[in-house]
């Protein structure tokens, strides 16, 4: 536990985390979409809550005290479309149930650092809190969470065979439920369907097609394509290093950034700056969603979560031409899959009324209010084949990940933020062509060794 906390104090020191991902993201969200922008934070919130931690990760409890189903709870959210919706239930809630039910919101950028100081504090302040996946890892570790597999085993209402198996164990760590999933966000293909159809495309299945649509489309005097080359370049990077069959590291921590599969992988994400419109060297996710709704680009590779912008006409200048399809496969069938989860913490005073609250916004029957109260949506299998909702949602079929598609998340290890900002340098540095790929790659892996060694052991 020692070198886990050290090694959050190095990241804040980096002056990075994840913040505002003003939507999914991750991320976070931004209140357009439903993912994240990861940014910088506050330190001095942050490292107050690591040296608070410090002091007793080890001697905190996944155990919580009992709680009749009555009395109040209180709910920690984190400012998005999804916080949004589940507030929207609150006055339905509590006249069913009795249940008062408060809310207290704080932003991305300083959520996870707040919640981690309560928790070692075990006052009890929340008894539900909503997280960013990418926190799973060092939630997981301060046993910040309470397992909430007993509730879901007994819960017809929230039916977990409605999900997917690679949805029901998204808010999972170590074999336990820590977090419910709260959006499901896999990256995923848009293009333009007027362009597409003048020009002949369709859809890329494969990474080649992908180019070679967007080369077609740029002759054509329009933007070939769009992904965040800027500030959140890791999204896309390491989704590329994994389609194209490579990985970030080993399965004893050691970096393989080097693979000649992750330098062809970074060398297409730079190819595909030749079809990219100006602009886009320093686009952020919610930049680059922003310039394909806005702007006549031909396609562009992000999170669903961001289709909330296309729904808001102020932002999208193309309504009725937006198609979505899977991400291009590649070597590997890989779904690179983002979002929120929300669960009860570990030292929650009233767990049971507080698993009633998300059994009630989350469970089947209100499943379909849910979405269309504006959250991101969740991907139960009742949600994605319902015509009626697939028709004003037209990316719901996205949602459902094959069986043989493996998988990735942004990685769960503690020592992914200081991980994430020498691998956002490395690649910056090949994109803007101040070094080769491979010497970059080589100098990134080496860099990533005693980072990786930082990484607690289970």
């Amino acid at each position: 536990m020692k070198f886990f906390w050290e090694t959050l104090i190095k990241s804040i020191d980096a002056g990075y985390f994840y913040a505002t991902r003003g939507s999914s993201p991750c991320l976070k969200k931004s209140m357009k979409g439903s993912h994240v922008t990861k940014g910088r934070k506050l330190q001095t919130i942050a490292l107050a809550a690591v040296v608070a931690l410090t002091l007793s990760a080890c001697g905190s409890s996944s155990e919580s005290g009992g709680g009749e189903v009555g009395g109040e709870i209180n709910v920690f959210l984190i400012p998005s479309p999804s916080s949004t919706s589940i507030q929207s239930f609150i006055p339905d809630f509590e006249k069913e149930t009795g249940i008062k039910v408060n809310v207290s919101e704080t932003p991305y950028g300083e959520a996870h650092q707040k919640q981690l100081l309560s928790y070692n504090q075990k006052a009890g302040a929340y008894d539900i809190a909503q997280f960013d996946n990418s926190f799973l890892a060092p939630f997981c570790q301060a046993k910040a969470m309470k397992p909430l597999d007993s509730y879901i085993k007994d819960s017809a209402e929230y039916d977990i065979n409605d999900f997917g198996q690679g949805q029901q164990d998204y808010g999972k760590c170590d074999g336990e439920t820590l977090g419910l999933t709260l959006s499901t966000e896999p990256m995923i293909q848009w293009y333009r369907t007027d362009l597409y159809e003048k020009l002949g495309l369709k859809p890329a299945t494969t990474w080649d097609e992908y180019y070679d649509n967007a080369k077609k489309v740029q002759a054509a005097g329009y933007g070939g394509q769009i992904m965040g080359f800027g500030p959140n370049v890791s999204w896309w990077w390491m989704t590329l290093v994994w389609s194209f069959g490579g990985s970030l590291y080993d399965g004893n921590l050691n970096p393989t950034v080097n693979s000649k599969e992750a330098v062809a992988a970074t060398d297409y994400l730079k190819k595909l700056l030749e079809v990219s419109p100006k602009g886009a060297i320093t686009a952020s996710g919610d930049d680059t969603t922003s310039k394909f709704l806005g702007e006549d680009i031909g396609a562009m590779l992000n999170y669903s979560g961001y289709y909330g912008m296309a729904l808001d006409p102020k932002i999208n200048k193309n309504a009725g031409k937006i198609g979505t399809a899977p991400m291009p496969k590649g070597a590997a069938d890989i779904t690179h899959l983002a979002g929120w989860n929300i669960g009860i913490p570990a030292d929650a005073k009233n767990p049971d009324a507080a698993w009633k609250f998300l059994e009630y916004v989350l469970g089947k029957t209100n499943s379909v209010k849910y979405l269309e109260s504006g959250a991101a949506a969740i991907g139960r299998k009742s949600i994605i084949s319902n015509m009626d909702l697939v028709a004003k949602n037209p990316y719901l079929p996205q949602l459902e990940i094959p069986a043989i598609s493996r998988i990735e998340r942004y990685p769960q290890i503690a020592v992914w933020p200081e991980f994430e900002v020498a691998a956002i340098e490395a690649v910056t540095q090949v994109l803007t062509g101040k070094q080769k790929t491979q010497s970059a790659l080589d100098a990134l892996n080496d860099k990533l060794k005693p980072i990786l060694a930082k990484e607690p052991k289970s």
